[in-house]
């Protein structure tokens, strides 16, 4: 329940968060919190939590306190959220921290059980985590979820051969290329090529579809890629095919983390990104 001072018949001051309208139909937020939740560019950064150094034993996890933010944005108190690549439990942690309600869908045992001990170690109750496909399971999931917040599978770019090169700085020895902790869709089983793996999306945000209430929101992460000399721009990729879907285009967010480590490609050859930043998807369900 939100309680605070009347101030006229839809206004209800929460004092330093600001003014509540009761007419808000999408979320409980306030029009100062509202303000910060529209930015098309987020530079955020968020300290080790949650048995941070557990979770990242997969190289996809997501702050849960950026999921709480975005289910906080897109959802009211009590509502439910689905994730169907949940990896080990950003999207979950995140409803948990915000009072929703959760579904969660992983291919590989071993990040749900991560998600799990997650769970028991910070003393949280846990979420529904389902083991399985999303594409066969998400027939058999009872709707309507609120929201749909997740973080695709990144193509193939985990098996992609990584550069034999070295780095270094000037005056110091050279160092070998840091490793990759990206992990494939399907336990190693993941689309070998950009329509398989196309493929594979539509047929998971095909099954979310009809789950998702109507103008209910997906949002979803999703990072470029550079290889083989050019850039792959994934989120146009992913956007093209969520608009065929019928899901409506509402935003591209720019998550900028601010912490993330630099490195020099192409030094002295050609211009390569060093890419900071992911995209946030915003669809609505029509």
């Amino acid at each position: 329940m939100i309680v605070g001072r009347r101030l006229e018949d839809q206004h209800v001051d929460l004092g330093e968060r600001g003014v509540y309208h009761r007419g808000n139909r999408l979320n409980d937020l306030t029009g100062k919190e509202w303000v910060f939740a529209t930015r098309s560019v987020m530079p955020l950064t968020f300290p080790p939590s949650y048995q941070h150094a557990l979770r990242s034993q997969h190289g996809g996890q997501k702050p849960p306190e950026l999921c709480e933010q975005l289910i906080r944005t897109f959802t009211k108190a009590g509502q439910r959220v689905l994730d169907p690549f949940m990896g080990v439990g950003g999207t979950l942690l995140g409803a948990g921290i915000a009072g929703r309600e959760a579904v969660g869908i992983e291919t590989n045992p071993r990040w749900v059980e991560v998600y799990r001990e997650v769970c028991r170690r910070e003393g949280l109750p846990e979420q529904t985590a389902l083991v399985g496909d999303s594409r066969k399971v998400l027939p058999a999931l009872a709707g309507p979820f609120d929201l749909v917040l997740t973080d695709v599978p990144f193509w193939d770019m985990d098996q992609r051969r990584r550069s034999t090169g070295k780095w270094k700085r000037a005056g110091e020895e050279a160092q070998e290329k840091a490793g990759t902790k990206l992990n494939a869709f399907n336990d190693g089983h993941a689309p070998q090529s950009r329509e398989e793996w196309l493929g594979m999306l539509r047929e998971v945000f095909t099954g979310c579809r009809p789950l998702l209430k109507p103008k209910g929101y997906l949002v979803s992460f999703i990072g470029d890629m550079y290889h083989s000399g050019r850039y792959h721009p994934l989120n146009h990729y992913l956007a093209d095919l969520l608009e065929e879907l019928g899901y409506t285009f509402k935003a591209n967010l720019i998550w900028y983390d601010v912490s993330k480590k630099l490195r020099v490609y192409g030094f002295k050859y050609e211009f390569i990104p060093s890419m900071t930043h992911q995209n946030i998807l915003v669809f609505r369900n029509g």
